[in-house]
């Protein structure tokens, strides 16, 4: 009996790892949202979204949803109301606008491992650097400017931090946050 109550406590251990991700709130506030009309007419934007992902400054494969990181700029970009229409799918615009998305992991990959091997009960940490850029074209192709904006995330990794699992934020939230952050710094420097 003493066996079978080891081994569930071992199997609980290793399925309920927890993690706790917190932002460093480094974004400044947005003044206000949407943003103030413009008093030229509302131009139409195609938007390109890309991403790039390394770890510890190694440029990695990611597998990332584009589809879902589109559909969440192009909201911003509507919402802004400072456009008449926005596109993910490439036709003739008044902008073009190249959104990249880079998230620079950084962390020690031998705690990473000593967390791992002791089921969670050391400690381990990491980093997520999330910049967003955006490069601004007009009609033709010639570059009108570029905003860029980034957030920091921490993780911890721990087994007691499985109770932390229900109160973690969705990285949607932060993401919404760096496009609303470009777009109001793209209206400081009259680019929309």
């Amino acid at each position: 009996m003493k066996k079978l109550i080891a081994a569930f406590a071992v199997l609980v251990s290793v399925s309920l790892p927890g993690c706790m991700t917190y932002s460093h709130k480094s974004l400044p506030e947005i003044g206000q949202w949407p943003l103030v009309e413009s008093t030229q007419t509302k131009p139409t934007a195609y938007i390109k979204v890309q991403t790039e992902y390394s770890v510890n400054g190694t440029p990695t494969a990611s597998n990332p949803n584009i589809a879902k990181l589109e559909e969440l700029i192009k909201k911003e970009f509507v919402d802004s109301g400072r456009f008449a229409r926005v596109s993910t799918e490439q036709e003739a615009s008044d902008l073009y606008v190249t959104v990249t998305l880079r998230n620079q992991e950084t962390g020690n990959l031998g705690l990473a491992v000593i967390t791992g091997a002791t089921f969670f009960l050391v400690p381990g940490t990491f980093d997520n650097t999330l910049i967003m850029d955006m490069m601004f074209r007009d009609g033709e192709g010639k570059k009108l400017g570029r905003v860029q904006k980034q957030e920091t995330l921490t993780t911890w990794m721990h087994l007691f931090l499985v109770f932390a699992l229900p109160f973690n934020g969705s990285s949607d939230v932060i993401l919404t946050e760096l496009a609303k952050s470009n777009l109001e710094a793209a209206a400081k420097k009259d680019l929309i």
